[in-house]
């Protein structure tokens, strides 16, 4: 019975491992990303990479890459911080296949945001 719970609970393992493996490995790629902005659409491109082993997020707003931070992966949302103009703004991305659809939150102002893969 105890090498029946052990396989079972093996098994989980890995099909955690494997689900949150998917998760990341969809969160990958170039997306073009419009986040809604009191100020109007604001439109960026996101980067998302796996360096060294660890989930890396490039954000290019305006032009300027804006520092990235506290990038993970949750279920099926992809969760960051980028600082923009000295305001840190926390974003959860929901990936669906080749679109995201998010809400953004920082500075006392929050909004929603859609992407699409490249």
């Amino acid at each position: 019975m105890k090498r029946v719970l052990a396989a079972v609970a093996s098994i989980a393992v890995l099909s955690l491992a494997s689900a949150a493996h998917a998760a990341e490995k969809g969160a990958l790629g170039v997306w073009d990303v419009v986040a809604s902005t009191p100020d109007g659409p604001m439109p960026s491109v996101m980067t998302v990479a796996k360096v060294a082993g660890k989930l890396k997020a490039e954000v290019e707003l305006g032009g300027v890459k804006r520092e990235v931070s506290d990038e993970a992966i949750e279920g099926d949302t992809l969760k960051l911080k980028v600082l923009y103009e000295g305001v840190l703004y926390a974003l959860q991305c929901k990936i669906t296949g080749d679109a995201i659809d998010g809400t953004w939150e920082g500075g006392g102002n929050s909004g929603t945001l859609k992407a699409k893969r490249r």
